[in-house]
Formats: structure tokens, C-alpha cells, sequence
């Protein structure tokens, strides 16, 4: 396995990383075990989680699972999806994050997030509120690095310039969806990231299935 410099960060992430979705919906406990176990064994040391998954379970399963191993390995997770039938169960607002962030802290059995993704664009919120949101979270040592997911370019590009004026943490990674099938982020979104030299993190590489044969989600 070949590992690589995420951005500008200094840590460095295995060019392959592995999504947990999976787990606690089509791989129960044992089989998420054995998924893990063999993304250890060839040198995968980033997994990809978030708050959303099967209500917290995919957290759930890969805190137990990383137990032995924290300092070894690179963990992600993220918030805006519903995580309730509350109306404020959702969102980047201030309020959302902090609840999330400990939420998922406990589920995942750490003390820290490595890499803590705001999952898409909220537009009712205003992004000065999220930003300092995540600039807070991470002076306390709950998240390490912010990062966006399913930004646009501009989107992440405003960001940056917010927290650039503000003296935050910019966001060190994006995650837009690539693949054989799904190519826009070669037009703007990829472009932007490395002019920005931020670190990339993309998803749906087979297209849920599509570029596999399968009829899963695309």
C-alpha cells in the first residue's frame, strides 16, 4: 500500500481508504470485522463513517473495531443528515454539530475525529456560524481537521475566505463523488483542491455497484 500526504495536514493516508456504510445495514458486526481485518492487512488505514448510517450503528461497529488500533488509523465522520424526528435534528448549525460531534464521539469509543466532514451544503444556515462551529470543535481537541463533503466549488471556496478573514481552520479536505460514471468534479471541483493543496477524499468509485455490474444505488 502507498501512502500519500493528505493535503497539507502532514499525516498521511492510504491512496485506498474504506467506507462503512455498510456496516450495521448489509454487513452485520461479523462481517464488518472481517471487511476491517482486511483493509488492516493490506495497509488501508482511513475509514470513512458518519452519523447518518444505520442510526449511529455503522459508528457503532467500527468504534468496537478500532479499539486496539486508534493511533493507527485515520477516522473520518460527518453531520448534516437527519440523526432524529426532531426539528433540529439536521443541519450544520452550531447547535447540530456540537450534538453530533459528541454524539459520535461516544458511539466511535475516542476521544478525537481526525477528519470531520460537514456532509453538504446547508444553505439555511449561515457559514459563518458552521465555520466557527468547527473552528471551536477543533480548539477543543474534538476534531482535528474540518472538511467539506458534496460542496460545490464555490461553496468550498467562500469558505476558505471566511475562515481565512476570521483567522479559523480552513477546511484541509473535500469529498465529492468521482468516478467512470460521475465525472464533474474534474471540472471545477478537483482543479480547485489542488490550487488550494487541499487533500482529496473522493467517493463512490464503482458507482454504487453500476461500474461493477451490480443494481445497486447510483
Amino acid at each position: 500500500m502507498e501512502y500519500r500526504f493528505l493535503g497539507e495536514t502532514g499525516i498521511k493516508v492510504s491512496e485506498l481508504a474504506m467506507g462503512t456504510w455498510a456496516f450495521g445495514g448489509e454487513a452485520d458486526a461479523e462481517t464488518a470485522r472481517a471487511m476491517f481485518d482486511r483493509c488492516r492487512d493490506v495497509g488501508i488505514n482511513v475509514f470513512d463513517c458518519a452519523d447518518s448510517y444505520h442510526g449511529g450503528r455503522s459508528e457503532e461497529i467500527l468504534g468496537g473495531l478500532i479499539a486496539g488500533c486508534r493511533d493507527e488509523v485515520i477516522i473520518t465522520s460527518k453531520a448534516y443528515f437527519p440523526t432524529g424526528a426532531h426539528p433540529n435534528a439536521a443541519g450544520a448549525s452550531r447547535r447540530h454539530l456540537v450534538r453530533s460531534v459528541e454524539e459520535s464521539l461516544r458511539r466511535l469509543g475516542t476521544e478525537w475525529i481526525d477528519i470531520f466532514f460537514i456532509h453538504r451544503f446547508d444553505e439555511r444556515t449561515a457559514l459563518e456560524e458552521t465555520l466557527r462551529a468547527l473552528d471551536d470543535l477543533l480548539d477543543q481537541g474534538k476534531i482535528l481537521y474540518p472538511a467539506a463533503s458534496n460542496f460545490a466549488a464555490w461553496q468550498v471556496e467562500k469558505a476558505l475566505g471566511i475562515s481565512a478573514r476570521q483567522g479559523w481552520a480552513g477546511f484541509a479536505c473535500i469529498q465529492p463523488m468521482y468516478n467512470l460514471v460521475k465525472r464533474q468534479a474534474e471540472v471545477e471541483i478537483l482543479p480547485m483542491a489542488e490550487a488550494e493543496t487541499l487533500g482529496g477524499m473522493t467517493y463512490s468509485p464503482l458507482g454504487g455497484g453500476l461500474l461493477t455490474g451490480e443494481d445497486g444505488p447510483h
